[in-house]
């Protein structure tokens, strides 16, 4: 790059830029800091307190890293130290100030479903090291990982097909587990963390031993163990929730420079949990199981960026994930009945960035790559048919590009930024029961974003994408029994499924606008202000919807005038034997042909070194265009508020965090009514630095202070009540 002739505070800006864009890699950063030193000026950005203020990198929301506030969309990023500050016992327990995403399905760990802008299940996209987490089931949990072992949270909302495939309707959860770097500082070269926390509103208790250690410059080892028991929740009317968890987590991790720009990463995870719930992990009350709930990544990864160079910036992967959800039914009928579900993933993945200056102020970034994984998926009730759970395969393959242009000082604006990125991706899917039944398709994803930042304190951004989630085995080729019906004097019959092979794959398109603003120095030296607010509009076609037909009508005795029986009728017109729902119908998942969805979030954050205000807020709607119905899982439109208090002088901060929610009355199912709600906590964290308790850390959390009871929406149970949260922690390190 020819910026030795630049001035000092010229130098400074684009190396920001550089920060803010898909260009920012090693060699091109110190080819900037390079030329600032030559003219004898480039700073590093000071905190108030002396420390380096490090800007949140995202990756996932262009499989390129760029500052997380620059991207031209909603994204949230969180690190390890942030996630340990939480004290969470579930991933959901992160979502609690994030807008447009939550976890619904009520506090049972094995319901909890997370939701980005209405999508849930398999229209969101998780993945664990870049791992595909697609675990996906009705009432038995979405994704198994121990908070404890995670370094990085990153939340894309919005369309992300053009970069992942089927599942980026509602955006994308990245997890990314602990290294040694994480938790080690300059100079350290081994480390070993103890810890422990308890949970009032559970009475869960947790322990935690990690190791970890950077031998060499070239090695980063990593291992893991941890124990989790809870018991009965209390919920925020006083009532206690069965629920009963025993859970062993483990972790190893391994990376590796092999020199020359090249890296190996090796992983594996696993997550026990020995559960006694009801068999609907959802529901308020229903019929207790054992469960025994297993998941297991492996996971194998190759980076190649060789210094001096900008045409290879490399990773490839392949990982295998098996989930497994047994259950043995304790009550009832049918007291011993052993439920299955499981699925094994096996992916591959290859992605390259090449990068490019076509001249000294235009920059070129193309990513290009293609995935491919396979999902092997068993359901058995006492070794036969599991209704709605369907055995068979699903192969995936993806193919993608994107070019990210970025124009610097466009239109002779000394200070501005002008970047086009379009991408596309070809998808292709084939799904087989295990009787040999086949149904496939395939499906185009554009997506184009633009960002123009007139001047370094402020930029709008506008993006147009289509996204697509393919139908599932469970989806086409379900059978068996959804659900027994009873009437006033009995069972009345059996709601069974019925398969539907001309399925469509869901498709939505999204037009999506906002700005972001950004200033430094306002009132207190280094303090910052951010303020990023966004507005979608969602049109969907082909929606996946489960449609529930219930032939009797249960609240007519006429019509029940006894058990079912040979010929037995609900209606004159209706019978056994023309219906095969007989009196309790069918349950059969169809395409809606029409939705909408829409909503607004922000996210705003003043930081100085003596305290930070956080502020969230979203809003909702979804509509089926033909009912007038909401679809997926919307949620109450709500602001949240964080204030901490930074005490440098204790090696400490409090604070305190409130949502207020709005009352949600759409649509004519007042059973998904909801009424408003307000949740208060307060926090405190000690960390000292020096001094014979250096290495301890003490968390206090007291979540819903005043034991508020509330519902969300699309859930079916009252959530936790007040909950005091204690965690202590020591980390060795040398």
């Amino acid at each position: 790059m020819a910026n030795q002739t630049k001035s000092a505070a010229q130098s400074a800006k684009l190396i920001k830029r550089l920060r803010a864009t898909t260009m920012f890699t090693p060699t091109t950063l110190g080819a900037a800091l390079l030329a600032g030193l030559l003219t004898g000026g480039a700073q590093t950005a000071q905190a108030a307190d002396g420390a380096e203020r490090v800007a949140p990198i995202s990756v996932t929301a262009t499989r390129t890293p760029m500052e997380a506030f620059s991207v031209p969309g909603l994204v949230t990023v969180k690190g390890a130290q942030e996630i340990a500050d939480e004290i969470p016992s579930n991933l959901g327990d992160l979502f609690d100030n994030v807008p447009g995403v939550t976890a619904v399905g009520g506090p049972r760990r094995t319901g909890e479903v997370p939701t980005i802008r209405g999508f849930s299940g398999p229209d969101v996209i998780i993945t664990i090291d870049g791992t595909r987490q697609n675990f996906i089931s009705g009432h038995d949990g979405r994704v198994f990982v121990d908070p404890a072992f995670l370094g990085g949270l990153e939340i894309v909302r919005g369309s992300s097909s053009a970069l992942y495939g089927s599942g980026g309707t509602g955006g994308v959860i990245a997890l990314r587990t602990l290294t040694a770097k994480d938790l080690l500082n300059p100079g350290e070269r081994f480390g070993a963390t103890f810890g422990t926390s308890y949970r009032s509103g559970n009475q869960e208790i947790s322990e935690r031993l990690l190791a970890y250690a950077k031998p060499t410059d070239d090695v980063d080892l990593f291992a893991g163990f941890v124990l989790r028991q809870s018991d009965d929740i209390r919920l925020g009317n006083g009532f206690e929730l069965d629920s009963d968890d025993d859970i062993i987590s483990g972790l190893v991790k391994g990376t590796f420079d092999l020199g020359r720009g090249q890296s190996v990463r090796l992983s594996w995870q696993r997550f026990a949990n020995d559960a006694r719930e009801p068999g609907n992990g959802q529901d308020a009350t229903g019929t207790l199981t054992e469960k025994d709930i297993n998941s297991e990544t492996f996971s194998l990864a190759y980076t190649m960026k060789p210094s001096g160079q900008n045409l290879v910036d490399l990773e490839i992967q392949a990982y295998k994930s098996i989930n497994s959800v047994d259950e043995v039914e304790l009550e009832g009928a049918s007291a011993g009945a052993i439920l299955q579900r499981s699925l094994e993933t096996l992916g591959f993945g290859v992605t390259n960035t090449s990068r490019f200056m076509l001249s000294d102020d235009v920059a070129l970034a193309l990513t290009a790559g293609f995935e491919i994984y396979r999902e092997d998926a068993a359901g058995a009730r006492d070794g036969g048919v599991r209704g709605g759970v369907v055995s068979g395969e699903q192969d995936f393959s993806g193919y993608f590009v994107q070019t990210a242009f970025t124009w610097f000082s466009p239109f002779g604006l000394p200070d501005g930024e002008l970047s086009l990125t379009p991408g596309v991706r070809y998808d292709s899917f084939d799904n087989t029961d295990e009787a040999g039944t086949k149904a496939s398709d395939s499906q185009l994803s554009p997506k184009v974003t633009a960002r123009f930042a007139p001047v370094e304190w402020g930029f709008v951004y506008g993006s147009y994408a289509d996204a697509f989630r393919a139908p599932r085995l469970d989806e086409l080729f379900p059978t068996g029994v959804h659900f027994p019906a009873f009437g006033p004097t009995g069972l009345t019959g059996f709601n069974t499924f019925i398969s539907n092979t001309t399925l469509k794959p869901q498709s939505t398109s999204t037009l999506e606008f906002g700005a972001g603003l950004e200033f430094e120095d306002i009132f207190d030296a280094n303090d910052i202000f951010q303020v990023k607010a966004g507005y979608y509009t969602i049109d969907g076609e082909d929606f996946l919807s489960t449609e529930v037909i219930q032939n009797a009508d249960l609240s007519n005795p006429q019509f029940f005038p006894g058990p079912l029986a040979p010929g037995f009728t609900c209606f004159a017109f209706v019978s056994t034997a023309t219906n095969p729902g007989g009196c309790g119908g069918t349950t059969q998942i169809v395409n809606i042909p029409d939705a909408e969805i829409s909503g607004f979030e922000l996210d705003a954050t003043y930081d100085t070194s003596r305290w930070r205000v956080q502020v969230g807020a979203q809003t909702m709607e979804t509509e089926n265009t033909a009912t007038g119905e909401p679809i997926g899982i919307e949620q109450s439109d709500q602001v949240t508020v964080d204030v901490r208090v930074k005490l440098p002088e204790f090696a400490s901060f409090l604070g305190w965090r409130a949502t207020f929610a709005d009352s949600f009355r759409e649509g004519t199912v007042t059973t998904d009514f909801r009424d408003s709600y307000q949740l208060h906590e307060i926090y405190a964290r000690w960390r000292p630095e020096d001094g014979a308790l250096s290495g301890f850390s003490l968390g206090v959390t007291a979540e819903n202070l005043f034991d508020e009871e509330y519902q969300r929406v699309s859930s079916s149970t009252l959530e936790e009540g007040r909950s005091i949260l204690v965690d202590l922690t020591y980390s060795l390190k040398w």
